[in-house]
């Protein structure tokens, strides 16, 4: 499937998205967040047995070991695709503390998880104590499939939020607090 492309913009015409009546509707935003939220988890406790505290660290290995990466115009580019494999060497290994740190999960919790995410072939080992995301785990059928429900659940919180006019598409010189 080739993705749709947008049309081109100038600096003076980007499309942005803003929430002008914040306090306004605030409780719709609410309710919307907080059902989205709520469908998200729902899909990442299912596919991690129920183990809201594995999806977290798995998302925070996968997040930390290419982030840098993902400054680099010429890595997105050619890892812009979920299809596209992003090898071991291509990522950063990050410790137990670091992860425990960035999720506020705690340290012997976080070891524990990351001895099941080992085992569950999530997460790879590259040196001592330093993890990743296995290389080609992201692409497995069912890592497939919630990224589905998670893209329809994105957009249609997104649309929701657009049909209750709780944000805006402006056409021209956003307000920057927007």
């Amino acid at each position: 499937m080739t993705p749709r492309r947008t049309p081109s913009t100038t600096e003076d015409t980007r499309i942005r998205v803003s929430a002008r009546n914040r306090e306004a509707d605030s409780r719709v935003f609410a309710y919307l967040l907080t059902t989205f939220l709520a469908r998200a988890d729902q899909l990442r406790r299912k596919h991690f047995d129920d183990d809201i505290d594995l999806a977290v660290i798995a998302e925070a290995v996968s997040i930390a070991a290419i982030d840098p990466q993902m400054r680099d115009p010429e890595f997105v580019r050619e890892f812009r695709s979920i299809d596209t494999v992003v090898g071991v060497e291509r990522q950063r290994g990050v410790n137990a503390l670091s992860i425990a740190a960035a999720t506020g999960i705690p340290r012997e919790t976080t070891r524990r998880k990351i001895k099941r995410l080992l085992a569950m072939g999530v997460l790879a080992e590259t040196g001592r104590g330093k993890y990743v995301l296995k290389p080609g785990y992201v692409q497995s059928p069912e890592m497939r499939a919630m990224f589905e429900e998670l893209t329809r659940a994105t957009i249609r919180f997104v649309n929701d939020c657009l049909d209750n006019r709780v944000l805006q598409v402006t056409a021209s010189n956003p307000d920057p607090r927007d």
